[in-house]
This record gives structure tokens, sequence and C-alpha cells, in this order.
């Protein structure tokens, strides 16, 4: 279900030499952790695809560089958080019944 939390979203057209182009839309960085993980690959993929299509027309990529900025920095926050997690409840018995012993391999490559 897609939440409804972009409402002060704010979308605006530029002209580059002749071509209309549309900026990225902005959104509240406060906002980007109601984002469920698969809403924020796709928002970080389509972002990059529209940087790729404005860098053909415009060199001034700014717009869409700070938005993927912010996109990355909540998927960082959120394997950063992940990690201490799986780290806290591995060295925990008490919490360990949270450990999900299956996914040991991914727990280790985050850790380096």
């Amino acid at each position: 279900m897609k939440k409804n939390i972009n409402s002060n979203k704010k979308n605006f057209t530029k002209s580059y030499n002749n071509d209309l182009l549309d900026l990225p839309e902005v959104i509240n960085m406060d906002n980007l952790c109601f984002f469920d993980d698969d809403e924020l690959d796709r928002l970080h993929s389509n972002l990059q695809a529209e940087r790729e299509k404005a860098s053909r027309i415009t060199e001034d990529l700014l717009p869409w560089e700070v938005e993927i900025c912010y996109v990355q920095r909540e998927m960082r926050i959120r394997n950063t958080r992940r990690v201490a997690h799986e780290k806290y409840v591995r060295n925990n018995p008490d919490a360990s019944y949270y450990y999900d012993n299956s996914s040991q391999e991914e727990y280790e490559q985050n850790l380096n």
C-alpha cells in the first residue's frame, strides 16, 4: 500500500536549450523513514535513471544528486541499524531468540 506522505512534494520544470526537463520530485527527508525497503530501492533506481536522462540535456545535475544522496543516506542508516541489531542479538544470549541463523552469511558480510 502506497503511503501518501508526499503531500508537500514539489515538481518543477526547467528549460535547458529549448528542452523541457522535469526536475526530480523533492521528498522531505524526514518522510523517507516511512518508505519500506522496496520503495526506497525503487526510488533510488528511478532517481538514478532520471539523473542519467538529465545528463544528456544539461550539466547541472545537482537537483538529482541531492535527492539521491538523501535516499542513499537513509539506506545507509538502515543497513547500519540492521547490522548493529544483529550484532547485539548475537552477543546477548537473552536476545538470541530473535536471531535468524539462516542469515549468518549475510550478517558476517555486513560486518566487514
